[in-house]
């Protein structure tokens, strides 16, 4: 049974927070313009707020309300309020401010992104490409775009074109791990063994800790007969993460029982 584990370069929800952290300097620098309601400086304060969402809606709304703000304050709140209401899982009223910030401007990438990496997570794989295809042009070689835009088309069976993508973030970042271990992937629901072998190994090759990829490279050696390689995976995949459900299902069903002691 394949048990394998697509990444993404930046998983949504972490791309989040380091957003909302990377505009923070741009809200206070705004809020160092002359002029505004007694509020101004508050509000804007708390809409940067990454590290308490509800607050940071709270901040972002004010910011949306008043009559204030410039648009370029504007965009911001919007960005960084849907940032928040995602952390929230307010998914549709995230993609909504997303939409509002894109309003003032077309060519705000971080938003761009944001809603594509949304779009992504709940399976709106053209809405994601297309999104992630605006990034692209905007900044051609913006890796973890290229990474997650290859995801949507794995996720949604295109194996050709994820290889595609996947192999253009490796060659402008040969230390891409999420991109190999993604082809690692592809390859293997291809039925290319010996290039998901390939790509699975250079992932821990180039990071030993990726317990997915030692996971998948396990079962790889389990289907060819493998079996001490394998169980060597697996066991090196339950001392970094011992509840990893896979990979200590895939130990016991080599070892029996005597898995529960490796």
């Amino acid at each position: 049974m394949i048990q394998d584990h697509p990444q993404d370069a930046l998983s949504p929800r972490l791309r989040f927070g380091h957003v909302l952290r990377a505009m923070v300097p741009a809200l206070l620098a705004l809020c160092l313009a002359p002029g505004g309601a007694i509020g101004q400086p508050t509000a804007l304060d708390v809409c940067a707020n990454a590290f308490d969402p509800a607050s940071a809606v709270a901040g972002c709304s004010a910011v949306v309300d008043a009559d204030w703000a410039s648009d370029e304050q504007l965009r911001l709140a919007f960005n960084n309020r849907a940032n928040a209401l995602a952390y929230l899982g307010d998914i549709e009223d995230a993609v909504d401010d997303y939409g509002r910030a894109l309003a003032y401007d077309p060519h705000y990438v971080n938003a761009r992104y944001n809603r594509a990496c949304l779009y992504l997570e709940t399976q709106k794989f053209d809405a994601a490409i297309a999104d992630f295809d605006v990034v692209l042009r905007l900044e051609p070689n913006r890796t973890d775009a290229r990474n997650n835009r290859a995801l949507a088309l794995l996720r949604s069976s295109d194996l050709d074109g994820a290889i595609a993508g996947f192999t253009t973030v490796i060659v402008l970042d040969p230390t891409h791990t999420f991109a190999y271990n993604n082809r690692g992937v592809a390859f293997r629901r291809k039925g290319d063994t010996p290039r998901a072998l390939a790509d699975f190994s250079m992932v821990i090759a180039l990071r030993p800790d990726f317990v997915g990829a030692l996971n998948s490279r396990g079962e790889l050696h389990a289907e060819a007969g493998r079996s001490d390689k394998a169980v060597a995976d697996f066991r090196r995949a339950l001392a970094l993460q011992p509840d990893h459900a896979a990979a200590r299902a895939n130990l016991r069903g080599l070892l029996g029982d005597s898995s529960e002691h490796w």
